[in-house]
C-alpha cells in the first residue's frame, strides 16, 4: 500500500512556521516599552488563558492525571529558560539576525531525534530528508552570506543567548515528543503554557517592571497580547500536532524557513530591503520544505 503525505500535519506545521516568524518583529518592536520580563509575563499568561477550559474540562473527565503533569514538566522547565533567553535577545541582536541565528536548534533537534525516537532513524536512509535536509541548511548560510544581515550589530551576550536558546527549543521539541505525544495536543501544550506562565509571571514580578505596562499605550498592550495569542497559542498548539504525527526531524528541518519568512514580514512591515540573494535563498528553502515533506513518505513506511 502507497504511504502518503500528512496534510493535515503538513498543513497545521506550515501555519506554525508563519505565526513563529512574527514573534522576533513584535518581540523588537515591544523593546521601547516593556523589559523582556514583562513582555513574558503578559504574553505568555494571555495564552494559556485559552487552554484552562480545555484543560478544566479534560480533569472533568478524568482525562488529566498527575501523571501527565510530570510528564509535562521536563519540556516546561527548558521552555521556561528558553523563553526568557529568547525574549531578552532582541535587546542585543536584530530580528533578522536572531532569527537566522536561532535555527541552530535544527541541527541539535536532528541529532536528538536520531539518538532518541527509533522510528525517526528511518529517516537516515531517506533521500528525500538529505536532499531537503541539504537545501534547507544551504538556503539558511545562503541568507547570512548573500542577504544584509551582518555581526556588526551584534554583541557577545545577545549571541551566546541566541545559542542557548537555541539549544533550549530542541530540547523542549524533544521532550514533548518523548513525553506528551500519546496525549491531546491541547491539553499537553495547555499543561505546558499554564506551568511555563507560573515561571515567567515569577521572574516578572521578581527581575521586571510590570508596573510599565500600567502607562504604556492600549494599543501597544493589544499587541503584546495579540503576539502572544499568535506566536505561543496558536504556533506552540500547531506545532504539537506536527511533532505527534511526523516527527522532530522533520518539523525543525522544515522551520529553516522561518527566518526567510520573518525577513520578508520585516520589508513589508519595515521597508526592510531584501537581496537579490535572499531571494535566491528562499527559493532554496523552498525546494528543500519540498522534499521534506516527501521524506513523510519515507518515514511512514
Amino acid at each position: 500500500m502507497r504511504k502518503k503525505i500528512d496534510i493535515a500535519a503538513t498543513l497545521a506545521l506550515s501555519a506554525s512556521i508563519l505565526a513563529g516568524s512574527t514573534v522576533p518583529l513584535f518581540l523588537k518592536y515591544f523593546t521601547s516599552y516593556i523589559d523582556n520580563w514583562t513582555a513574558n509575563g503578559i504574553r505568555y499568561p494571555f495564552s494559556a488563558l485559552l487552554y484552562l477550559p480545555w484543560l478544566l474540562i479534560a480533569r472533568k473527565r478524568g482525562a488529566l492525571t498527575g501523571k501527565m503533569w510530570k510528564l509535562a514538566l521536563p519540556p516546561t522547565i527548558i521552555n521556561v529558560f528558553g523563553q526568557i533567553l529568547w525574549a531578552w535577545t532582541p535587546y542585543y541582536i536584530d530580528p533578522g539576525l536572531m532569527s537566522f541565528l536561532f535555527r541552530l536548534s535544527t541541527l541539535w533537534a536532528v541529532l536528538g531525534s536520531f539518538i532518541m525516537f527509533k522510528d525517526e532513524r528511518h529517516l537516515i536512509r531517506s533521500t528525500n530528508f538529505w536532499l531537503g535536509f541539504i537545501l534547507a541548511v544551504g538556503g539558511f548560510f545562503a541568507i547570512i552570506l548573500w542577504g544584509k544581515q551582518t555581526f556588526d550589530k551584534a554583541t557577545a551576550i545577545g549571541i551566546t543567548m541566541i545559542f542557548f536558546s537555541s539549544i533550549c527549543w530542541a530540547g523542549y521539541q524533544l521532550f514533548v515528543r518523548r513525553n506528551l505525544s500519546s496525549v491531546d495536543s491541547r491539553t499537553s501544550f495547555g499543561m505546558v503554557s499554564v506551568m511555563t506562565s507560573i515561571g515567567l509571571l515569577g521572574g516578572m514580578f521578581s527581575f521586571g517592571n510590570p508596573e510599565k505596562a500600567l502607562h504604556i499605550p492600549t494599543g501597544i498592550l493589544f499587541l503584546v497580547i495579540i503576539s502572544g495569542f499568535i506566536g505561543v497559542a496558536a504556533a506552540h498548539l500547531l506545532l504539537y500536532f506536527a511533532l505527534k504525527r511526523i516527527g522532530v526531524a522533520i518539523c525543525s528541518t522544515t522551520n529553516l524557513a522561518s527566518p526567510f519568512l520573518t525577513a520578508f514580514l520585516s520589508h513589508l512591515l519595515f521597508s526592510e530591503i531584501l537581496t537579490v540573494g535572499q531571494w535566491i535563498a528562499g527559493i532554496i528553502f523552498v525546494l528543500g520544505g519540498f522534499f521534506l515533506i516527501r521524506a513523510q513518505v519515507d518515514l511512514r513506511k
